[in-house]
């Protein structure tokens, strides 16, 4: 990066990016965000000459690159009974783990929570500096016999951008009683 000391004019050099997304977030401010990224998820190589904004050149230019936060669930325990065995459902994030992610959930399936299992929130917090928080299912002694199943689907935030959904996005633990 070169710098004029006069203008505060700011040069950055970067070369060969091609932007499948890029967002101008103006906010109110004399600051502008401007978040992007390729296909690969990597803005690594951009190129900006003579950059305008409203026909005039930016300057006081920074640029942040980081990936996304994506969240992905699976059922490490799948299986779960009243006789002890417990399920599990994890959650894990990649990206930034420097702060709390909140992270809702929607509760599906044949079990009724806090009827044939231990009533569980539908939404976790994985604290700063952690990737994954696991999510117990303790089955409930009942009358019934049979299957039950508990569906736990991950949700976006309303009008939040904190994370983006993974491939996993639902999973399923079983609760047998015989």
């Amino acid at each position: 990066m070169e710098s004029e000391v006069g203008s505060k004019e700011y040069l950055i050099n970067l070369i060969n990016i091609y932007l499948d997304n890029l967002v101008v977030d103006d906010m109110g401010s004399i600051y502008a965000t401007f978040s992007a990224n390729d296909s690969q998820q990597s803005i690594s190589n951009i190129s900006f000459d003579d950059f305008y904004i409203e026909n005039q050149l930016l300057t006081n230019f920074s640029f942040i690159s980081s990936y996304p936060t994506i969240v992905n669930i699976t059922a490490t325990k799948m299986y779960a009974s009243q006789f002890g065995e417990i399920g599990e459902f994890v959650i894990t994030r990649t990206g930034n783990t420097t702060q709390d992610l909140i992270v809702k959930y929607r509760i599906h399936g044949t079990a009724e929570d806090g009827v044939h299992y231990q009533s569980i929130a539908n939404f976790v917090t994985i604290t700063a500096g952690a990737s994954e928080i696991p999510i117990i299912i303790q089955p409930q002694k009942s009358d019934y016999q049979g299957l039950k199943t508990v569906l736990l689907t991950l949700e976006n935030l309303p009008n939040s951008s904190q994370y983006m959904l993974g491939t996993n996005f639902h999973a399923v633990v079983n609760i047998l009683n015989l």
